[in-house]
């Protein structure tokens, strides 16, 4: 998803801006280092090989989100982001990749470029990631509804084959005092 994000771009005063930061941190969030690393260090090589005067720069910052977002994941418990802090998050993280695109960018197409992009960046990274962990907390409350429904019809189950299993224990009692009745005849 990374190296796509590369692809589908919205071009900004002449300068092409992505989510591929985005698609890298969630990656990462979900999957910690053993899939965010990957992830990042993928996309950011995919990144480089593109070319342009921010290939450098887009490409140090793809894998450092992918390493960033493992962090984070690390220091959660492994646990999704709530709302607010994933858009803490990202708005950070894209301050720090304009900051990266500043410096590694040849001077002065850097200055430029971070700030033609950093905004929408900005708001399509904060917006992707608070979407994705609302509809993330939704989907876990909607399992944990139906764990709960479950857990519920088999506790029922259980009271039902206890009485049915009461019920067959004295039927075969009740087959057994008949099977000896007819022996002795």
């Amino acid at each position: 998803l990374g190296i796509l994000a590369s692809y589908f771009t919205l071009e900004v005063n002449g300068v092409p801006a992505n989510a591929r930061g985005l698609v890298v941190m969630i990656s990462a969030l979900l999957g910690g280092p053993y899939l965010g690393i990957p992830v990042g260090i993928i996309s950011g090589v995919w990144r480089f090989f593109l070319g342009g005067p921010t290939a450098l720069a887009c490409g140090v910052s793809t894998v450092l989100a992918g390493i960033i977002g493992s962090l984070v994941y690390i220091w959660n418990d492994g646990k999704f982001l709530k709302s607010y802090k994933g858009a803490l998050l990202m708005l950070l993280f894209s301050g720090f990749d304009m900051f990266v695109v500043t410096i590694l960018t040849p001077r002065p197409d850097g200055i430029i470029i971070a700030n033609a992009v950093y905004a929408p960046m900005t708001f399509a990274s904060v917006l992707g990631i608070v979407l994705f962990s609302m509809f993330l907390s939704e989907k876990k409350e909607e399992t944990g509804i139906i764990d709960e429904e479950l857990k519920q019809t088999i506790h029922e189950n259980s009271a039902k084959i206890s009485d049915n299993a009461d019920i067959i224990n004295l039927n075969t009692e009740r087959i057994i005092e008949i099977s000896m009745d007819l022996k002795e005849y």
